[in-house]
């Protein structure tokens, strides 16, 4: 399992190149693409450590491996600011201790940043982020909609993997149960086949029940 899968499965449990995880990947190209970015990242929240770390970058496979596990503080430039307002950011960068690949200019820096908080319900689980390294970019109110509508799709998409993956792990369980169920009425149809009409009976009487819970 490689780095980004293992933060991923370990933060928001999406397996590795599974469809979410492609499907995410391609969230953050289209977000590149349509604000006009550089290259845009994909931040985990560690709850216990009160942080986020980058978990997943769009743009060059060496600024991925570079980024990768680095965190940012909550409401520490754009990227922490996004997370603890709940609110997507623009701006210029203000947080200076992130380290960045080998391959840029060593006069490059960030010249505009913008962030957008993913949610799941109320509750924040990572932060989507662009940057651009070009001279006067800006990113723009409208560029700030869209990489809202951005983050709001990846949070429903995690959201959807999480309870799938939830039913998943309730099969095994669910099987038993259900095996256990059936093995009980064939012993009582052995025993007694003129009680299985009241066995039905009560079967349907705890189905009622259950759908009116």
């Amino acid at each position: 399992m490689s780095g980004v899968d293992s933060l991923l499965q370990r933060y928001l449990r999406i397996p590795p190149r599974s469809d979410t995880d492609n499907t995410l990947r391609l969230l953050i190209r289209m977000g590149v693409l349509v604000t006009g970015a550089d290259e845009g990242s994909l931040l985990v929240l560690d709850e216990a450590a009160g942080d986020l770390r980058f978990a997943m970058t769009i743009g060059d496979a060496e600024s991925e491996a570079t980024l990768l596990g680095q965190r940012v503080p909550l409401g520490q430039g754009i990227t922490g600011l996004a997370a603890a307002t709940l609110e997507v950011q623009i701006g210029a960068p203000t947080y200076r201790d992130i380290r960045q690949s080998a391959r840029l200019d060593p006069a490059a820096v960030q010249e505009a940043v913008m962030a957008a908080p993913m949610l799941l319900g109320e509750q924040l689980v990572g932060v989507i982020t662009v940057v651009s390294f070009r001279a006067g970019k800006r990113f723009t109110t409208e560029d700030g909609r869209l990489f809202g509508g951005f983050a709001a799709i990846a949070g429903v998409l995690v959201d959807q993997a999480q309870r799938l993956q939830g039913l998943g792990d309730m099969a095994p369980a669910l099987a038993g149960a259900e095996a256990d169920i059936a093995a009980s009425i064939a012993a009582i149809t052995r025993r007694n086949p003129a009680a299985l009409g009241d066995v039905a009976a009560l079967l349907a009487s705890i189905e009622r029940l259950v759908a009116a819970a």
